[in-house]
């Protein structure tokens, strides 16, 4: 009887390893032949599920951000406004040693984004998605009367975004400045001074 085969698990697999080899050796080692080693297939068996480098590297993109977008939901079940968002924020911080991967992997799309219009479009695409939930979130906690007098959901959206992609950054660049302790204590500063006064993330004073 012939083997069935689950061609959705075994593309996302082979999209897996080309993360893993971001991930351990760098965007320069993504090649086709690690990548084949990394999920042990042979090279030849790619041709059908992935027709050159550049969908598969789509696929790893996607395959990570589904896995992100789904620890946000996770985190933010039954939540809104500022506790939704410290909830995303943190989901995202790239905290220990698998946020360093994370990171290494986020600005090697990055840098291909900038690159290629088509891998651009698709992670645009997704990085408006995100700003879209923080603004969500902060038009929720104006409504809930948790925002300072003053603060402009846009703008405080647009900071919020600013310091999580960099913190992607100083994560790689940095490291010693982006300890767990540090990265969570700015992030609640950034909080804390956007909050109404009473509120228990309002005057928040790091800790580091």
């Amino acid at each position: 009887m012939p083997r069935i085969v689950d061609h959705d698990a075994r593309r996302d697999e082979i999209a897996g390893a080309a993360w893993q080899v971001i991930a351990r050796d760098g965007f320069d080692q993504l090649t086709m032949r690690n990548i084949a080693a990394e999920a042990g297939y042979a090279h030849s068996a790619f041709a059908r599920y992935f027709p050159d480098k550049e969908s598969l590297l789509t696929a790893a993109f996607l395959r990570t951000r589904s896995q992100a977008d789904s620890g946000i939901a996770a985190s933010t079940a039954g939540k809104r406004g500022i506790a939704a968002l410290r909830s995303m924020c943190v989901t995202v911080l790239p905290l220990g040693e698998a946020g360093t991967q994370h990171a290494r992997v986020a600005l090697a799309f990055w840098n291909h984004a900038a690159q290629n219009r088509a891998f651009w479009i698709t992670q645009r695409a997704h990085a408006e998605q995100w700003r879209a939930r923080i603004l969500q979130f902060l038009t929720e906690a104006e409504l809930d009367g948790e925002l300072a007098p003053g603060v402009e959901p846009i703008t405080a959206s647009d900071e919020i975004a600013a310091a999580n992609m960099g913190w992607q950054t100083i994560k790689l660049l940095m490291p010693e400045f982006a300890t767990d302790a540090r990265m969570i204590a700015a992030l609640d500063s950034l909080l804390g001074s956007i909050v109404e006064p009473g509120h228990p993330l309002h005057d928040t004073t790091p800790t580091y």
